[in-house]
């Protein structure tokens, strides 16, 4: 009998509690919703990557090893250069624990031998890309990997690439000298040649210096950059501020000029702690368009699955 009252009051008491305000509600129920999807999707990814894993798993491996990390990341640019001229870039890549150290796969739309700061350097025909980067060779200073894969937009268009790095620390700074072949079997062989100067701080801040220079069959010649990044971390969970700038010239016959960029990226988790949010406005000056100012905003998400993205 006691029970019973305690339930019957109970349930009086809940059915007079006041209801989630309707904004409050929507965004619960859309929080459960993308976890749910989320947890489905690295349910999945874990199945498949567990399996492929074990074809690298050493004899002397542990067996209490860590889940596979996929990270997803799709861009969109809008350009004021003669209206709006939205562009979309997107990349996936999985990264196994036993196969860590010698095997990524990825699916992106993202040229090969682009300059590493250009904007949105993406393939031009719609076309996705998927592969496989094996490590062939690490030692001392230096590792060399071999990257393959298909690119798919009507009939498969096979590429590779081969990259040599070699880096040296000196003083609390890192150099890194780097140099890629890449052929493309429908558009032919190309490289890049990128030096990059590197320093971590205290504060966790990070300052990069990047020249490169890259050539292939459709270029103008030989493309230069240079660019500057400074990432500082603000207080907050997985926050920075990123402000760069960066110079591109050709040379093909005279030295040309072809664009100055300056931008600022605030990067920060949004909504849940699997997804990480980029705003980056951004202003240039293009040759093609006489120098005049041309301001652009590109808004960027990544989604991460197996781990987060400060674990990485």
């Amino acid at each position: 009998m006691g029970w019973a009252v305690l339930l019957a009051v109970g349930g009086w008491v809940s059915s007079r509690a006041a209801p989630l305000p309707p904004m409050t509600a929507m965004v619960t129920n859309t929080a459960q919703t993308l976890d749910y999807i989320h947890d489905d999707l690295n349910a999945r990814m874990q199945l498949v990557t567990r399996n492929l894993d074990s074809f690298f798993k050493r004899a002397d491996a542990s067996e209490a090893v860590s889940n596979s990390t996929g990270r997803i990341r799709l861009s969109l640019q809008a350009k004021d250069a003669d209206g709006l001229s939205p562009k979309a870039a997107f990349s996936g890549k999985v990264v196994m624990p036993y196969a860590e150290e010698r095997l990524h796969l990825f699916l992106d739309n993202i040229k090969r031998g682009a300059l590493p700061s250009a904007e949105q350097p993406i393939l031009d025909d719609n076309a996705v890309q998927v592969g496989a980067r094996l490590k062939l060779l690490k030692a001392l200073r230096s590792q060399l990997h071999l990257e393959g894969g298909l690119r798919l937009h009507g009939l498969p268009d096979p590429f590779t690439q081969l990259e040599f790095a070699y880096e040296r620390k000196l003083d609390g700074w890192v150099g890194r000298f780097t140099q890629d072949a890449f052929y493309y079997v429908k558009e032919g062989a190309g490289e890049l040649t990128q030096v990059d100067l590197e320093r971590a701080f205290r504060d966790k801040s990070f300052f990069r210096s990047t020249t490169a220079a890259n050539y292939t069959e459709k270029s103008h010649g030989v493309e230069f950059e240079h660019s500057l990044s400074y990432d500082y971390p603000l207080p907050g969970h997985c926050r920075h501020l990123i402000p760069s700038a960066g110079v591109f010239a050709h040379k093909c016959g005279p030295f040309l000029l072809d664009n100055y960029i300056a931008n600022v990226t605030y990067r920060t988790c949004f909504f849940r702690p699997w997804l990480v949010l980029e705003l980056t406005p951004q202003i240039e000056f293009p040759r093609e368009r006489d120098y005049t100012f041309t301001p652009s905003l590109r808004i960027g998400f990544e989604i991460w699955l197996g781990s987060l993205p400060e674990d990485r």
